[in-house]
């Protein structure tokens, strides 16, 4: 049993983001990438994703394809991974912690 939380941020007036803390890509068809609700509206965006030694792990310009959990091909380990995400709208990037469970 796992426990997630979302943080909902508001965006602009209109449309808030829904960014996870936490996703389980395992295969089983439930949670295996980190789906940003909201993130379509804004397609200009631009993400990175950082381990904790500061390596870029995954970087989307548009994020049509959303992360996975795997670098190069490969599964990234369970815990936590640092975002910074810019909307390119001219606000404040959005920074936090997602964490991968495997």
């Amino acid at each position: 049993c796992t426990e997630t939380e979302t943080i909902t941020v508001p965006a602009s007036p209109d449309i808030c983001l829904e960014i996870p803390t936490a996703y389980t890509p395992n295969g089983d068809g439930n949670n295996d990438t980190w789906e940003i609700k909201g993130i379509e509206f804004y397609p200009k965006v631009h993400l990175e994703i950082y381990n904790r030694w500061g390596q870029l792990m995954f970087e989307s310009k548009g994020y049509t394809v959303q992360w996975d959990g795997k670098y190069k091909g490969n599964d990234a380990p369970s815990g936590p991974y640092i975002f910074i995400i810019n909307l390119e709208n001219g606000s404040e990037p959005l920074q936090g912690t997602v964490t991968i469970i495997r």
